[in-house]
């Protein structure tokens, strides 16, 4: 039988292994909050150099050419892209490069904010083989003045220089 004496004995020994000092003290939280918002704050102020206009517009573009000269080539059909305006780029279909243009709904780009086209005076047609009828170079422009030119080429290729 186990006797009260020996209870009384487990109890203690229970007793003295629970610390009264379990948690945590209210400085220790205070220091690890502290110490929480300082990351945060130099990772929010990082987050800044992350936005950029220009690199995104020029992506944007090469992404939507390419698209649309996969789509000229899917679809046995000439697709032109043209400026729409300083901001949009828009894109049609014929039967040719010299043909009636019908525009393609669904198949316009609009550039970042901040970005823009710094000439509308450009075209370029790809044929169902995927070949661009003109070699054709723009520029795009930020807010800050930078530019990167957009090349296609005759074979269809699209690159930023």
């Amino acid at each position: 039988m186990v006797s009260f004496l020996s209870v009384l004995t487990m109890l203690q020994a229970l007793h003295s292994r629970v610390s009264t000092d379990a948690g945590f003290s209210v400085s220790e939280l205070l220091v690890t909050i502290a110490l929480i918002a300082i990351l945060s704050a130099g990772a929010v102020s990082n987050l800044k150099e992350l936005d950029d206009p220009l690199s995104d517009a020029s992506f944007t573009v090469t992404h939507y050419l390419r698209l649309v000269r996969a789509r000229a080539i899917s679809q046995t059909s000439f697709i032109e892209v043209v400026p729409g305006s300083t901001t949009t780029i828009a894109a049609s279909s014929s039967d040719s490069c010299t043909g009636v243009m019908t525009p393609i709904e669904g198949l316009t780009v609009n550039l970042p904010r901040g970005s823009q086209l710094t000439a509308t005076d450009w075209s370029a047609c790809f044929t169902p083989r995927g070949l661009s009828d003109a070699n054709v170079l723009f520029t795009i422009r930020d807010t800050d003045g930078r530019t990167r030119s957009v090349e296609i080429a005759l074979g269809g290729g699209v690159q930023i220089q």
